[in-house]
């Protein structure tokens, strides 16, 4: 057995097993899901908005007005992430082995 193997054994006995339980850090694709369940929500927060200023439950255009454009640049923001992601992945494929 190398050396190596017994260093790394005896280190691996001293991890509690809490430690080796943990869950691992979101990956991107939760956090991209996450992201894209906040901008479902900016999106029909501001069609709320938008018909209850029609509707004549408010009259503050003011707040209409910024949730609507709150939900348009979370819109914009997975737009540009999407964007980002497919250009990335079009690198990737044209890279060679």
């Amino acid at each position: 057995m190398p050396v190596t193997d017994i260093i790394l054994n005896n280190e691996l006995k001293n991890i509690a097993p809490a430690e080796l339980n943990k869950p691992a850090a979101p990956g991107f694709t939760d956090q991209f899901l996450e992201m894209l369940e906040g901008v479902n929500k900016e999106m029909h927060a501001a069609e709320k908005a938008s018909q209850d200023f029609a509707a004549g439950k408010t009259n503050n255009i003011h707040e209409t007005i910024l949730t609507a454009e709150r939900a348009l640049v979370a819109f914009k923001l997975v737009g540009a992430i999407r964007t980002r992601v497919i250009q990335a992945y079009q690198e990737v494929m044209r890279t060679g082995v």
